[in-house]
């Protein structure tokens, strides 16, 4: 059954439908989530509230021409969130921090602050299909032809898509002085 007949029947009061429709998303979902957050709880959290955050967008009739990318976008952008929040919080305690040595502390914050860096160099590209391409082959781990089949996008596309996006990528990484030449 195509997912925009689900989300009908959903919203006509067939509420155990969502399960069937949510299910085959979940794992790709935390793994995202984990990605970003490192954190199993946490990933654990944003899943469950990006799992209610979908189910009203859906019972309040939101037009979502594509679920599976929709949903995999909507966790993407509460995992940054939630790691944004966390980061605030951990600005202004670094006894978290204090778990080994200086040196061990130094690798973790450098590792977690350039991690953010890149995740916020993809959110800022403003071609969206270079996000979307970047966030499903790296994060998401599809193959291109995954890529191509979910976006409805020929392969050559996908790829072009994807040596454009690295390069921007690239160059805003650069401009912020995250990565050297």
């Amino acid at each position: 059954m195509e997912n925009e007949q689900l989300m009908e029947r959903i919203r006509n009061g067939e509420d155990s439908l969502f399960a069937k429709l949510i299910h085959p998303h979940i794992d790709k979902a935390y793994r995202t989530s984990y990605i970003i957050l490192r954190s199993k709880d946490q990933a654990e959290e944003v899943v469950q509230n990006a799992m209610i955050e979908a189910y009203r967008n859906i019972m309040e009739g939101k037009t979502i021409n594509f679920f599976p990318t929709w949903f995999n976008r909507l966790v993407t952008n509460r995992s940054i969130d939630m790691m944004r929040k966390h980061a605030r919080l951990k600005e202004n305690t670094l006894e978290s921090y204090h778990q080994g040595t200086a040196q061990s502390v130094m690798e973790t914050i450098l590792a977690e602050e350039t991690h953010g860096e890149i995740l916020n160099g993809i959110q800022s590209l403003e071609n969206p299909d270079y996000r979307n391409v970047l966030l499903l082959y790296y994060y998401q781990e599809l193959t291109i032809q995954e890529v191509a089949d979910m976006l409805h996008l020929n392969l050559s596309t996908v790829k072009s898509h994807l040596r454009r996006a690295r390069n921007a990528l690239k160059t805003k990484l650069v401009e912020n002085k995250v990565i050297g030449v």
